[in-house]
């Protein structure tokens, strides 16, 4: 006798999610955050805040969208394959967003915790995979977002300030990341106002940098505006390694003009590691060591120090920089001539129009503009109607302003060799950053760009929704992305933000 049995067979999309899981588990991302959080409360069932984290961050990864609200029902259509790659017993309301807000609140309550847990996930992935610690680069951008002001502004991370996207009516908020050389490993990030400097960010995040990797003789790169002097006696006085472009105030243009126009020392050429031999050089550039000494306001000690000062010289970088000077020029030219083609009576007008001219087109050292008086009289006919020859007359006097431009042409020139230097600084020893490799490491600055251009255009800067109630302590600083696991999976690293919306 035959017994016939039905059998019920249920699909499951598996995708990425246990390639994702298990790249969670081998970086230890629950552990980390269950041992540095404090304890669930006592009533609290189900997944910790460690699971509740992988399941948001496979989520996350896996729809490129962090919107808690969504999370329960991509739990439940995905049940059976996350319980299988977790071994994790997962119930129906352990994802819901209540949940997860729970674990980004608690995020954001505990500061301390989360920087704890930030450290300890670095430390373990450079450990696991072994990886090279010689360079480390910092950087911040700014986001703006859609968003209106709170009732409290200085409560806020969302602010007015400069916008790098032109975009001066929007709110925005600033993003620093640190990341280690060659593969932009996120090591350190942080989210900031949107109205706040950057230049004092710099050295607290190079300590954070040295907290993760576990030494202080990585050669720690960044923009020109980490080379103010507090930044560099700070490091140095520490025991840091930096190389830093400097900016063009203070005393710098002067050394850089002094120095290219008579070099202390022979340029030598500049080449890159794989560049061939019968390639041209990608520059050229010479060393100035300087002895250095910035007085602690704090301490009232003074620090002392040696800089080298790299000059270096890009030949594309010239030429891109003399053709945009000789259009500015040739701008300023056209716009001075035609005001010049029309007198005005009004000399403080015309000195402002020349103002501006020169400022909007930076020419303002090219061009000497002198403004003369003109002074012609005229006799008319007094009264309405055609005059006679006894019509009255009076004489009517005449002031105009001309405008006479001449260009400078040994500024020009002057300009012209300037043009392609750099000025980098550097207080590591020869041996352990030459010339060509600080001009390496910084031509590489794209490393840490990359994670930029990962979290605007793969993770959209929007909002996590924190539904059906809103949290007062989950703002954008809950950095539940990335601040406590450096995601660095599939090449896809980046971070969300958390505000009330």
């Amino acid at each position: 006798m035959l017994i016939s049995e039905k059998v019920k067979i249920d699909s499951e999309r598996i995708d990425d999610i246990p390639v994702i899981v298990e790249w969670l588990k081998q970086m230890e991302v629950a552990k980390s955050i269950d041992q540095k959080l404090s304890p669930l409360h006592g009533n609290h069932q189900g997944l910790s805040y460690g699971q509740l984290s992988v399941l948001l961050l496979t989520y996350i990864i896996t729809q490129s969208d962090h919107r808690l609200c969504a999370v329960q029902a991509w739990v439940e259509e995905h049940r059976h394959i996350l319980e299988l790659s977790t071994g994790w017993s997962i119930r129906e309301k352990d994802t819901t967003d209540d949940r997860l807000g729970d674990v980004v609140e608690e995020l954001g309550i505990q500061s301390e915790a989360r920087q704890e847990i930030e450290i300890k996930l670095g430390r373990h992935i450079i450990r696991a995979y072994q990886l090279p610690t010689e360079v480390a680069r910092s950087d911040t951008s700014s986001f703006s977002v859609n968003h209106e002001q709170g009732e409290s502004s200085e409560e806020s991370l969302l602010r007015y300030g400069y916008s790098k996207d032109k975009r001066p009516d929007l709110l925005q908020y600033r993003q620093l990341l640190a990341t280690l050389d060659p593969m932009g490993m996120p090591l350190v990030s942080a989210t900031l106002e949107g109205n706040g400097a950057d230049d004092p960010l710099y050295f607290p995040t190079w300590q954070k940098i040295v907290k993760v990797i576990g030494h202080k003789k990585f050669v720690f790169i960044a923009d020109c505006k980490a080379g103010s002097i507090f930044t560099r006696a700070n490091i140095a006085a520490n025991g840091g390694v930096y190389c830093i472009p400097v900016p063009m105030s203070g005393q710098h243009p002067q050394y850089l003009k002094q120095w290219v126009l008579d070099p202390p020392a022979e340029a030598t050429e500049i080449r890159l590691p794989r560049q061939d031999e019968l390639e041209p050089a990608v520059g050229k550039g010479f060393e100035v060591e300087l002895g250095k000494f910035w007085l602690n306001p704090e301490t009232n000690k003074l620090v002392r120090w040696h800089e080298r000062y790299l000059v270096v010289y890009s030949q594309s970088l010239a030429e891109a920089t003399i053709r945009g000077q000789q259009q500015r020029i040739h701008c300023a030219i056209a716009a001075l001539n035609k005001l010049a083609a029309k007198p005005l009576e009004d000399r403080e007008q015309l000195e402002q129009k020349v103002e501006n001219i020169l400022k909007r087109h930076r020419v303002s050292d090219f061009f000497s503009t002198m403004i003369t008086e003109e002074i012609t009289k005229e006799t008319r006919y007094v009264g309405r109607g055609r005059p006679s020859k006894n019509s009255p007359v009076e004489e009517v006097t005449k002031i105009c302003f001309q405008l006479h431009i001449q260009k400078i042409e040994e500024a020009i020139k002057e300009a012209e060799k300037l043009a392609g230097w750099r000025l980098y600084v550097t207080n590591a020893p020869t041996v352990q950053l030459t010339l060509p490799q600080a001009v390496m490491y910084y031509r590489d600055e794209w490393l840490l760009e990359r994670g930029f251009h990962r979290f605007m255009h793969r993770f959209f800067t929007s909002p996590t929704y924190l539904l059906p109630k809103p949290r007062q302590n989950c703002r954008l600083n809950v950095c539940f992305k990335y601040c406590f696991a450096s995601i660095y999976l599939d090449g896809v690293c980046g971070k969300t933000g958390t505000y009330r919306y």
